[in-house]
């Protein structure tokens, strides 16, 4: 197969012309014929066509073919046809060369095709240097994408062990969490019942409250007076223990209170029953320090229960929630605080402080 005359390239399929007096070969685009062009020429026009060097040797009868002759110094003056100081023959020296070096004159189809070749090696020049920069340029992003890849691979895994952790964190801290509630309960049953059994401990307790203090004077003797005028006799092997206690506010101005451990509690609750009695039929001279003989002032005194720090506390604050509300009675029975806000209404019993709070 031979090499096209124009761009010396090897000819491939059906896309060339042939020279019919010299034989040479030219591609359709060297030649600068379009495709349709192309098919407009008939079967018996390119068995009879003839290429530019030939065509350029036959006698001239019109203006048609005529040559141009390069001017100087313009027009194609920076063309040069000097090809021996390559040392090697490229396509542009062999397209000159296919004109002919007979000749001094070019024509429109040469000239075409110098400026075509001249274009395909400045584009084959732009590629590569384009090539090689688009190459440079990748194999930079590329290491940087290494480079991210690895760090996302070493920050995946670390995630992955911190998720791991947290997951077991996590499920231990709910594990934790039931058991602190099942213990808050427990705790809260316990502490329920030591307050009962402290509370119980206190049954045989009595409390006389707002006694006045002397010096010389005997917590004994002020019992069995008080149980005299209440008209409940007690004699000294009824009492297990009497004797002041310490105040739970050391800045109040009130007598410390005497403790009276009575041998059974039926005893404390009748001596307790007793002095209720007494300022229920004693409304206006009620149990005060004129009618036990302590003085001559009436200081009101009062018996009650002996309660737990808790219970004291309890109901101090129900007393406080009863005045708010209106409540007409609070009292203390065996232990428990208890509520009611009418005659006819019935009684509340005051567990703990939210029932307080949750009064109307």
């Amino acid at each position: 197969m031979k090499n096209c005359a124009a761009c010396n390239s090897k000819l491939k399929d059906n896309d060339h012309l042939e020279c019919s007096r010299c034989a040479e070969i030219y591609h359709y685009l060297c030649l600068n014929m379009s495709s349709e062009e192309v098919n407009n020429i008939k079967q018996d026009a390119k068995l009879k066509w003839m290429c530019p060097n030939c065509r350029n040797k036959q006698p001239k009868g019109d203006n048609t073919n005529n040559y141009v002759r390069p001017s100087t110094p313009t027009g194609l003056a920076d063309i040069t046809f000097n090809v021996a100081r390559r040392k090697v023959q490229t396509k542009h020296d062999q397209v000159i060369t296919s004109m002919g070096t007979s000749s001094d004159y070019v024509t429109r189809t040469d000239i075409q095709l110098l400026i075509r070749e001249e274009m395909r090696s400045v584009m084959r020049e732009f590629t590569c240097e384009l090539t090689e920069t688009i190459t440079s340029r990748f194999k930079d992003i590329t290491d940087q994408l290494s480079e991210f890849k690895d760090s996302l691979n070493f920050l995946s895994e670390h995630f992955d062990s911190l998720k791991e952790d947290i997951e077991k964190h996590s499920s231990d801290i709910n594990t934790l969490n039931k058991e602190n509630e099942l213990l808050r309960c427990e705790l809260n049953a316990l502490s329920s019942r030591v307050r009962q059994m402290d509370q119980l401990s206190r049954s045989a307790n009595l409390e006389l409250q707002c006694v006045p203090e002397h010096r010389s004077e005997n917590v004994l003797s002020i019992v069995k007076q008080l149980s005299g005028v209440v008209k409940c006799p007690v004699n000294d092997s009824d009492i297990s223990y009497c004797s002041r206690i310490a105040k739970s506010n050391n800045n109040s101005e009130r007598p410390r209170s005497i403790l009276v451990k009575f041998s059974t509690p039926r005893l404390r609750d009748t001596v307790l029953a007793a002095s209720i009695q007494y300022n229920k039929k004693n409304p206006d001279e009620k149990l005060n320090s004129s009618t036990l003989g302590i003085d001559d002032k009436k200081t009101p005194i009062f018996v009650v229960e002996n309660l737990t720090p808790e219970n004291r506390h309890l109901h101090a604050a129900a007393r406080l929630r009863a005045k708010q509300l209106d409540y007409k009675y609070v009292w203390v029975r065996a232990g428990r605080v208890y509520m009611r806000k009418t005659d006819d209404s019935e009684p509340i019993f005051i567990r703990n402080i939210d029932v307080i709070n949750n009064l109307k």
